[in-house]
């Protein structure tokens, strides 16, 4: 039997955001600003959302196998950084300066419980199974709530070292001129929080020990039995 944590990440830049079109006077000529961007910073936990419909074999199915071994439960959920941006464009003719004005950046977890179906709700199995996968998601919300400051002061530092402005540049090219600067900044938040998750991933791993399986496993007497069912 296994209870293994699962988790997907995801850092998500959204797209192109609305600018706004500033005329200056033409006989001043353009004159671009280098304009430093405001950041807002702020950690998100959904609430556990409880998955009690598929059974124990697809679970293990989504698990890859598991090495041989039955999954009864999965537990962790989704967690990643979710960008925000919105840009001032100020244009003269067809030349236009473009600064980004500011960034919202959200670091989110989505935490998931994965229970088999093979386990009724007042079973032995299914409590024994709940309170092992209860561990992971504990594990995800307190590292969310630890790495937040860190997060915080690690994204300033990346939007410091960002290039944020462009200009003058032609109209035309200020949507090329937007996705470069949002896909720099991507870059670097994608890099950190890929240097972050296996501290994570390390965490959740020294939950799994051979004690902590056997010793949920000895709660119940019927996981053979509940588990041939589909």
């Amino acid at each position: 039997m296994n209870f293994p944590p699962f988790y997907a990440v995801s850092c998500v830049f959204v797209g192109l955001s609305a600018f706004l079109l500033t005329p200056q006077n033409a006989q001043a000529g353009l004159k671009c600003q280098n304009q430093k961007p405001s950041l807002s910073f702020s950690s998100v936990t959904a609430p556990t959302r409880y998955v009690r419909v598929i059974s124990s074999k697809n679970l293990t199915q989504m698990h890859g196998g598991a090495g041989g071994s039955v999954v009864g439960g999965l537990g962790g959920g989704e967690i990643g950084f979710n960008a925000k941006s919105q840009f001032t464009v100020t244009q003269l003719g067809n030349q236009a300066c473009i600064n980004l004005r500011k960034v919202a950046v959200d670091f989110y977890t989505k935490p998931v419980i994965h229970i088999a179906s093979n386990f009724s709700r007042t079973s032995c199995e299914y409590n024994a199974v709940m309170a092992h996968e209860k561990k992971h998601v504990s594990t995800l919300v307190k590292f969310v709530r630890e790495y937040k400051p860190k997060a915080h002061y690690e994204i300033t530092r990346l939007l410091e070292s960002t290039q944020s402005a462009y200009g003058p540049i032609p109209i035309s090219q200020v949507e090329a001129a937007q996705q470069a600067i949002q896909a720099s900044l991507s870059a670097k938040i994608q890099d950190y929080n890929n240097r972050i998750m296996p501290v994570l991933q390390k965490r959740q791993q020294i939950i799994d020990t051979p004690q902590e399986y056997a010793r949920v496993a000895a709660q119940c007497q019927n996981w053979d039995q509940k588990l041939m069912q589909e």
